[in-house]
Formats: structure tokens, C-alpha cells, sequence
């Protein structure tokens, strides 16, 4: 395959500055589908505007603290996971929010699979939702730097629409609560009709329930999408409308 730009073409105007502060962005993959292209090139995206710096906290991505990225790795840090509760996960992000403000004006803060928090340790979905909520108001009120977050979460049939398990109602129900509160939701899954070799899933983009309140208005070039795309073996990604 040809070599793809960093963005594709398709993806630009969605992946610009935000036009107002404290945009919140979901993220939905399953298993057979990852998300980790989209969010690279979100966060590539910030890295090209000046005096911007992402802040990730990620339990599935490991990035190098280097090259304006500062990367919390939930698995190697034990975010969560050696008893001090959800205030030991704020204070961390809070911190890396404050460490990196040093050099940037403009922060994305994301939180990759922050959702695995309710499988692997006893925070509740209340903690968890409290905790996201309470971040993104922290950034606006006290690190005025931060000027939008994405989340993303598994979308998986079992842990979002069968809920027999408490597990699985709480996944669903942080999802959906982060959901109504994003402008903008992302989510990638399998073709419908089975796998293709030249296609690895479906990409598809809608205005989040934020936006149709009028608490936020999206750039002019906002379209609703949905498209096919592949993930080539070098990482680089192509992203096409259907039939094309």
C-alpha cells in the first residue's frame, strides 16, 4: 500500500483545534477492532499545534515521557492498583496536568481504557464517573492549560448491551454517562459482514448529545460519518467511504 499521510484526508477537519474550550471526545473499539490508530492521530494532531502537549493515561499504550507527550502507563505505574482508591488515580493525572503546563499552554488530556479500572480494583462506577467529571472541572477552573479531553472505553456486546453480570452493568452504565456528556463520539467495530483482507473495520463519527444541547458549538466542517478504513502493517492508515 502506498505510503498514507500522518491524517487522513477524510479525518482532517474532525481532527482540528477545537474551536471552544472543554470539548470532551468518546472513543468506542471492541475486541477485533482497536481504537489506538484514532487515538494517535488525535494526539498527533495536538502535537502539530504550537504550545500544545498531550497527557495520557493509558493501560493498553506505552509511550516514552519524551517528545511533548507526558504518558502515565496505568499497568507499569500501578495507577489504581495499590489500594489508594480513585484519589490516588486523580492525583496523579492532576499532577502530570501540572508537570506539563510548564511547557504548554494548551493540554489534551486522555484517558485510554481508564474503564479496565472497574474490572481490575474495587473503584465503583460513582468513584470512576466522580473522577472523570471532577478532572475535566479541575482543568477548567484550576488548569486553565487543559483544553480537552477524550476518553475511551470497550464498546464490546457483552459489556454494553447484555449487562447480566454487575460488571457488565457498570461498564455499560459509565459508557453511556460518558457519552451524554461528549461532543463528539468515535466508534470503530468489524464489518458487519465478517472480516475483508482489505478492510479492517468501520469508523463511525457523530455529534455527541453536548453539542445538540448548544453547550458547545464543533467546527463549520463538522460532518457526521461513517467510513471503512485499514490499518496497514507499518501503521499507516487508510480511510475511504464505502463503495469507493
Amino acid at each position: 500500500m502506498p505510503s498514507q499521510p500522518a491524517i487522513p484526508p477524510l479525518l482532517s477537519s474532525h481532527l482540528q483545534p477545537a474551536s471552544s474550550k472543554g470539548p470532551l471526545g468518546l472513543v468506542t473499539s471492541v475486541l477485533g477492532a482497536s481504537a489506538n490508530w484514532i487515538l494517535l492521530r488525535q494526539i498527533y494532531a495536538a502535537l502539530k499545534v504550537p504550545s500544545a502537549q498531550p497527557v495520557e493515561a493509558t493501560a493498553g499504550l506505552n509511550l516514552s515521557p519524551n517528545g511533548g507527550i507526558t504518558c502515565i502507563d496505568a499497568l507499569q505505574s500501578g495507577l489504581g492498583l495499590q489500594g489508594g482508591g480513585i484519589g490516588e488515580v486523580e492525583e496523579l493525572l492532576l499532577k502530570a496536568v501540572d508537570e506539563a503546563k510548564a511547557t504548554s499552554t494548551r493540554i489534551l488530556l486522555v484517558l485510554d481504557g481508564i474503564d479496565f479500572l472497574l474490572a481490575a480494583t474495587e473503584i465503583t462506577l460513582e468513584d470512576l464517573l466522580d473522577c472523570v467529571m471532577e478532572l475535566r472541572e479541575d482543568a477548567d477552573q484550576k488548569h486553565q492549560h487543559v483544553y480537552s479531553s477524550i476518553v475511551s472505553a470497550s464498546a464490546d456486546y457483552p459489556l454494553i448491551q447484555r449487562q447480566q453480570s454487575p460488571l457488565e452493568v457498570d461498564h455499560a452504565a459509565f459508557v453511556m454517562s460518558i457519552a451524554h456528556e461528549a461532543d463528539v463520539i468515535w466508534g470503530v467495530r468489524e464489518l458487519d459482514t465478517g472480516s475483508a483482507r482489505d478492510v479492517s473495520g468501520v469508523l463511525r463519527i457523530t455529534r455527541g448529545p453536548a453539542i445538540e444541547r448548544n453547550e458547545r458549538v464543533p467546527g463549520e466542517d463538522f460532518e457526521e460519518k461513517e467510513l471503512l478504513y485499514f490499518v496497514a502493517g507499518d501503521g499507516g492508515v487508510r480511510v475511504f467511504e464505502k463503495g469507493s
